[in-house]
């Protein structure tokens, strides 16, 4: 199913005056709760700051089943309430977004990495709570976020906390110092779209001489930017929690994995239970392509 905003009667839709190439849309997965429609508004007004189309997905891996007498299964017509009522929340945040929806078989994590590969930013909603026992199994949001070839924003359910004018926040130091670089342009990106100050916070504690550590480096760098820096050594997901949150927009780099070939290092997983600020999940510099094997087990919180 795909459907798009109209074009007004009798008037054709002017072609682009221009050679650079398409605008890359941003993806958001809907899976039919409140959860995965705060991250289609996440993602609708993302999308009409960048000036870019939306397009929103939901996978579901009971699409190829037949009902009575050979009708389409009763999933499908389900799934196309979830992306009607997703198209309808899009359109109704940002009316000047053009939106499109689909509906595809399989795994939701699969689908949504598939579809990643020709997006720029990927969104999801998440809706744990801290219990013990909600993330023992890998999370679509924990798989996704692991394997994503493009930054992933995971927008938890709605807490108390407001943000006011709270900046937002990058994590430097998780992965390799050259995953650093890629948060750096991710989170200052999104704090000068937003009209936000940066706070940046040091895990690495040799990184008294790098170029990251240099405001002046950053003003030449991202001119415009309001930035601050908190050094944070000996970092554990609780203390990232405090100093961060509440927060716009936590950045930190995805990085690579942890014992047992888990999907997310340990903070990673951690902070998705726990966290009540959408975080944006960049991925590091050297990871694998999705076309290479990789053993992946349940993760436990």
């Amino acid at each position: 199913m795909s459907s798009t905003l109209p074009t007004p009667a009798g008037t054709l839709p002017e072609p682009a005056a221009t050679d650079d190439p398409p605008v890359l849309p941003l993806l958001v997965g809907a899976d039919g709760s409140e959860c995965g429609l705060r991250a289609v508004r996440w993602a609708a007004e993302e999308a009409a700051r960048r000036g870019a189309p939306l397009r929103i997905v939901h996978a579901t891996p009971h699409l190829g089943r037949k009902g009575v007498a050979g009708a389409a299964a009763p999933e499908l017509h389900q799934a196309r309430g979830v992306t009607a009522q997703a198209y309808t929340v899009a359109r109704h945040t940002a009316p000047s977004v053009q939106a499109s929806t689909e509906v595809v078989p399989g795994d939701p994590a699969d689908a949504l990495l598939r579809a990643a590969d020709d997006a720029q930013l990927l969104v999801l909603g998440i809706s744990t709570t801290g219990a013990a026992d909600e993330m023992v199994l890998a999370s679509v949001a924990q798989r996704v976020a692991a394997r994503s070839p493009r930054p992933v924003v995971v927008v938890p359910r709605p807490r108390s906390g407001a943000t006011g004018s709270r900046p937002h926040v990058a994590v430097l130091g998780l992965g390799e110092p050259a995953d650093d670089e890629p948060v750096v342009v991710f989170a200052a990106g999104q704090a000068l779209g937003a009209g936000r100050p940066l706070t940046v916070l040091h895990t690495r504690p040799d990184d008294a001489g790098s170029w990251s550590v240099d405001s002046p480096a950053w003003a030449e760098r991202f001119p415009g930017l309001r930035l601050s820096h908190v050094s944070l050594p000996g970092v554990t997901a609780g203390r990232v929690l405090a100093a961060a949150c509440p927060t716009p927009l936590l950045t930190l780099s995805a990085g690579h994995g942890g014992l047992l070939h888990r999907p997310l290092d340990g903070l990673h997983r951690w902070l998705l239970r726990h966290c009540t600020s959408p975080m944006a999940f960049v991925p590091p510099v050297h990871r694998p392509s999705r076309s290479e094997p990789r053993e992946e087990v349940a993760a436990v919180g």
